[in-house]
Formats: C-alpha cells, sequence, structure tokens
C-alpha cells in the first residue's frame, strides 16, 4: 500500500493583493476629484468675493462723484422745483447707447461704465414710508422686465427709490452753528448702482445743505 501525505490547503493570496490594490486606486481616484471640486468651488468664492469687492469701490467712488458735483444738479430750477418731483438726472445725453444719461454715469481707469448715481429729496410720504417714487428715471427701463412697458411696482423698486424717509426741511442740526430763525437744511439722498443689473451693490448716503429761510 502506498503512503499518501494528508491533503493540506493551497496557501495563495495573490489575488488578495489585486483587489487591495485596486480598492487603494479608487480611495485616491475619489480623494482627487474631491480636492479638485473643493479647489474649484473656493476659487469661484475667490472670485465672487473679488467681483463683489470690487463693485463696491466702484459704487463709493461714484457716490463721492455725486456729491462733488452738487453744483451740477443742486440748481434754482432743481431747489424750486415740488419737493416730490426734483430729482437728476432728467432724460439727457447719451452717447454710449446704455440708456444712461452722461452726466451721472461713473467709468473705470479704461473707460468702461461701472456706475451711475442718483440724486432725489429726502422726503416722509408716499409708499413704503419711502418717499414719493420718482417715474422719470432716465434708466428706469433697465429695471424692468419689459423695457417698453414698466410696471408701478418695478418704477417703486428703482434703486433710486427706496430711502429712509425723514423731513425734507428741518432745524438746522444742534451744534452747526446755524440759528434756527434764520437758516433751515433741506436733505437729499445720492444713489450709486451698477447698470449690470447682475451685479448688487446699491450704496446710498443722506446729505444736506444750509438754506437761508426765504
Amino acid at each position: 500500500m502506498k503512503y499518501m501525505p494528508p491533503t493540506k490547503a493551497i496557501d495563495n493570496e495573490d489575488g488578495f493583493v489585486l483587489v487591495v490594490a485596486m480598492l487603494v486606486l479608487i480611495i485616491l481616484v475619489v480623494i482627487g476629484i474631491a480636492a479638485t471640486n473643493t479647489t474649484n468651488v473656493e476659487y469661484q468664492i475667490a472670485v465672487n468675493d473679488r467681483v463683489a469687492k470690487e463693485d463696491f469701490y466702484n459704487q463709493e467712488t461714484c457716490l463721492a462723484d455725486g456729491k462733488y458735483q452738487f453744483r451740477t444738479w443742486l440748481t434754482t430750477t432743481y431747489i424750486t422745483t415740488a419737493e416730490n418731483a426734483a430729482f437728476f438726472p432728467p432724460a439727457g445725453t447719451d452717447a454710449n447707447g446704455n440708456g444712461i444719461n452722461d452726466i451721472s454715469e461713473c467709468n473705470d481707469a479704461n473707460g468702461v461704465v461701472v456706475g451711475a448715481f442718483k440724486i432725489r429729496n429726502v422726503e416722509d410720504s408716499g409708499p413704503s414710508n419711502s418717499g414719493t417714487p420718482i417715474n422719470g428715471w432716465e434708466d428706469q427701463a433697465i429695471f424692468c422686465a419689459d423695457p417698453n412697458n414698466c410696471t408701478q411696482s418695478e418704477i417703486n423698486n428703482h434703486p433710486a427709490n427706496k430711502f429712509p424717509a425723514m423731513s425734507h426741511k428741518d432745524k438746522p442740526i444742534p451744534g452747526s452753528g446755524y440759528d434756527p430763525k434764520n437758516f433751515e437744511i433741506r436733505r437729499y439722498v445720492v444713489t450709486s448702482y451698477s447698470p449690470d443689473t447682475n451685479k448688487n451693490v446699491i450704496l446710498q448716503e443722506g446729505v444736506y445743505k444750509v438754506f437761508n429761510k426765504f
């Protein structure tokens, strides 16, 4: 009788190594894709932040320009117009055809229009307690769904028609040195915004001027 050694299981793990290698490769691919997506998101956030800051600085400069040009808009005609109807600018020269009066445009160093400023009286009546809406803004159509048929709601929501309500005429600010018996102040609101409706930075500042009572 021939002797047969006991049966022994074959100890071969070559297939296991292949499976582990594939799993590691898949994990690395997933990590790489996730890292790429994270980088793209962070890049887009950085771009959006830069655009928003750039727009803010543009509107801040345009706001200052509107105040600096007060002699252009604070005319006798403007002052003598009813306080709920005085505004600047009315329709006027539009050389570049963008719907904005050239006199109120603000350009960057390359001559690109980056903002526009509007002036109107601060007053304490009207819808939403924010003054009587001006229906004659020369760029109103930019903010309307149908440029040829602006609704009253769209007119009300024009950036320059939204501001905190206060009295247009008032006594001089205490400590200003002006005698309330002989002087009064009149309040105005300067609004600056981008003509690009994809940008949403809107800046406003209230200003006042002292007048002799008459």
